[in-house]
């Protein structure tokens, strides 16, 4: 009987080791789904584009990840546009909404952006994404879509018309899931400037007020929302009970006030 000489032998391991991690490379390139809720999807021109969210979208702000996939693989480096549609009985108008950056975030490894919808989904009109996927290597290939999609309805948006008949979307973000004690507030705030075209508002000044109807009080301790970027304005709010709270904003712009609004929150 022969035996493997121990050089063999362990000549024989180091192979078996390489082959096993090459497979385990190759078992990480496969498409696999995310886990996030599945907007839809569309193929074009050997594209396919797949949108996902954290859960089902609805009225307010919600982020929305991209997938795009060439044969079944991750396509290489795609610019990814798109922008939201409201297709209603006698118009079309869209929503404010910010695109994908060029690279995958760290979070889910897709491309992220996020969208603002103002009204619902309904006997009103029905929401869409449009989407045009360019290749940033320059190779000449596009894919263009539209992935339908339903948004249900909620209390953390206002539209609202001042005196001059200027038109804003004020969006409560954070709290998501408020608690009793300090929560971050974060809120946006969008000029319509057309029905195609609502840009940031970066020069507000907003004093904020939390107040409890049902029980005649407010809170202590709150700090005013102030410009972060691209229109979102950062602060605190301090709920010192469960129950029905109204937050109350005054809106300022340049020194004029312009309006006073209120986004409810029950919990």
């Amino acid at each position: 009987m022969k035996y493997f000489k121990p050089i063999y032998i362990i000549v024989l391991v180091l192979l078996i080791g390489i082959v096993a991690a090459c497979s385990d490379d190759s078992d990480a390139d496969l498409v696999t789904e995310p886990d996030l809720y599945k907007l839809g999807e569309f193929t074009d021109n050997g594209l396919t584009v797949a949108a996902y969210s954290e859960r089902p979208l609805e009225v307010g702000f919600n982020n929305i990840w991209f997938e795009v996939h060439e044969n079944g693989e991750p396509f290489g480096h795609p610019h990814i546009h798109f922008n939201t549609m409201m297709h209603m009985e006698h118009h079309s108008h869209t929503s404010p909404y910010g695109e994908p950056g060029h690279h995958r975030d760290d979070e889910h490894n897709l491309y992220h952006g996020w969208a603002i919808f103002n009204m619902p989904s309904g006997d009103m009109g029905t929401w869409e994404l449009d989407l045009t996927i360019h290749d940033q290597d320059h190779s000449g290939i596009e894919a263009t879509g539209i992935i339908d999609v339903e948004v249900e309805p909620s209390n953390r948006v206002r539209t609202f018309m001042t005196e001059d008949e200027s038109r804003y979307v004020l969006t409560l973000i954070e709290p998501a899931d408020p608690s009793v004690g300090m929560n971050d507030l974060k809120v946006a705030l969008h000029k319509r400037e057309s029905m195609m075209n609502f840009p940031p508002v970066l020069n507000a000044t907003m004093q904020f007020e939390p107040w409890m109807p049902s029980m005649d009080h407010g809170s202590s301790n709150n700090v005013s929302p102030v410009h972060d970027e691209n229109g979102f304005y950062n602060g605190q709010v301090n709920f010192n009970m469960t129950g029905d709270w109204e937050l109350r904003f005054d809106l300022e712009i340049e020194g004029v006030e312009i309006d006073r609004q209120t986004l409810e929150i029950d919990f």
